[in-house]
């Protein structure tokens, strides 16, 4: 049953089990009047609560409207009529930033599901909350937080009804398997009896920081990523980076505790191998990708990596082109992806190219500061992407179309740019600048210092 409470001025929404062990946990007077009418049963019922405030905050008394629903069961097709590809990010970015809480007062057990940000990434909650039709947002201005809370039992049961039919994969999946039981036992009993409460502590106490085993279903551990799952996951637990100002990367990090997640990734990765997407013939030579990984001793913390900047241009920036985001990670993608398009373009290799990737490098790994207004954020992308539509509006330095290597292709440019801008050599003596100077290159003023000198020579400056 439903139970709309209205409580100094304000809206409360319980249902009729929560209400049922709020009243027996208090010392609760009550007077009832039922008044049957043409839809169904009416509760009036007058509560008296004596004492302290109990733990929901019921002070006066109210007027309830009951809604029977004690043949409505749970099940694991609730009607989840939401889009196919955002329940697969959802599920992605609960991976990474979600909690499931179990909190016990007495007899009373509270389910609430979580995902906290911070303020700056407010918006993407509220995508979240007007897609799900669920919940509520809560902002914390000093901490500059803000939160996502479901805590009432139809929110809890769209919730489980989500993540059973799109699962999660890191050792969160196995929170939820806890939080799900905690709730199907909720559910079943009113009143919940000792036995089933001492089962649910036990729940509790083996959840999120308390958890010591992360054992899977041997016969459900092979994890099939899904791509929209993935950059919800990115979102929260990923990096588009540039490294010393020049390599690009990217990186998603997850705790050794969720080994088969890590693995299902990295095989999910590796298999983008097969998008042929970008290229222009069929016997391209471009490598297959490869992740490597490294584990933080201290934290644990397992970072999955693709550096190669081939295989970040033909292999997974076509998946991220198609892809949509929600936070305001799609910020740092739509940077990060302007300096791999100068880098693998050859533009970097340009004084104007390489100037621009090294501002786009700046405001990319300072883009989170708090020394940094996002007014100042803004208007340096707007400038940043200004000034790279008028680069690549210029002659590509190189032929991408040909499907060879990088590498290939910075061999190729530096070949070409040494024989059109030769170096220019000074050797000077404590007499000055010696006879020949200035050289073209350093052999051949290496070929006329043999000339002049027989043996090492100290006072020699180049």
């Amino acid at each position: 049953m439903s139970i709309i409470i209205f409580r100094d001025y304000t809206l409360d929404t319980y249902q009729g089990d929560d209400i049922v062990q709020i009243l027996l946990q208090s010392k609760t007077r009550m007077i009832t009047y039922l008044c049957l009418n043409d839809v169904g049963i009416t509760l009036l019922l007058f509560i008296f609560v004596s004492g302290i405030k109990n733990k929901m905050g019921l002070r006066k008394f109210s007027s309830i409207t009951v809604r029977d629903t004690q043949n409505e069961s749970f099940n694991n097709n609730n009607s989840v009529n939401k889009n196919n590809e955002f329940l697969h990010w959802f599920s992605g970015f609960t991976d990474a930033e979600g909690n499931f809480l179990i909190s016990i007062d007495r007899n009373y057990v509270k389910l609430r599901f979580k995902i906290s940000l911070h303020i700056d990434d407010l918006k993407v909650l509220q995508v979240i909350q007007s897609n799900l039709n669920i919940g509520r947002i809560t902002v914390e201005e000093v901490r500059s937080r803000c939160s996502f809370i479901v805590e009432d039992i139809s929110g809890i049961n769209t919730i489980c009804s989500i993540f059973n039919n799109y699962p999660l994969h890191t050792s969160k999946k196995l929170d939820f398997q806890d939080f799900y039981e905690a709730l199907l036992i909720r559910t079943k009993e009113k009143i919940i009896s000792p036995t089933n409460l001492e089962k649910i502590l036990c729940l509790k106490n083996g959840m999120n920081s308390k958890r010591e085993i992360f054992t899977y279903d041997i016969t459900k551990s092979q994890i099939i990523i899904d791509p929209n799952w993935f950059i919800g996951f990115m979102e929260g637990e990923g990096t588009f980076g540039i490294k010393t100002g020049s390599s690009l990367y990217l990186q998603v990090a997850q705790k050794n505790t969720s080994q088969e997640c890590l693995n299902g990734i990295t095989n999910y990765l590796i298999a983008l191998s097969n998008n042929t997407k970008y290229f222009h013939t069929q016997s391209n030579k471009i490598l297959p990708l490869n992740v490597t990984s490294a584990i933080n001793a201290k934290t644990s913390v397992v970072s999955l990596v693709v550096s190669n900047i081939d295989a970040l241009y033909y292999y997974i920036l076509p998946l991220l082109d198609e892809s949509k985001f929600y936070s305001r990670k799609f910020e740092d993608f739509k940077l990060w992806r302007m300096a791999l398009i100068l880098k693998i373009r050859g533009y970097y290799y340009t004084l104007e190219g390489k100037n621009l990737f090294l501002e786009i490098s700046e405001i990319l790994n300072k883009r989170y500061s708090t020394t940094v207004s996002s007014e100042n954020v803004k208007e340096i992308i707007n400038n940043i992407s200004k000034k790279f539509e008028d680069i690549i509006k210029k002659d590509s330095p190189f032929d991408i179309e040909l499907d060879i290597p990088h590498t290939e292709n910075v061999r190729k440019f530096s070949i070409a740019n040494r024989s059109e801008k030769p170096k220019t050599v000074y050797i000077y003596t404590n007499e000055g600048l010696i006879e020949g100077s200035p050289f073209t290159s350093y052999s051949a003023a290496h070929f006329n210092l043999l000339g002049i000198v027989k043996y090492p020579f100290p006072s020699l400056k180049h």
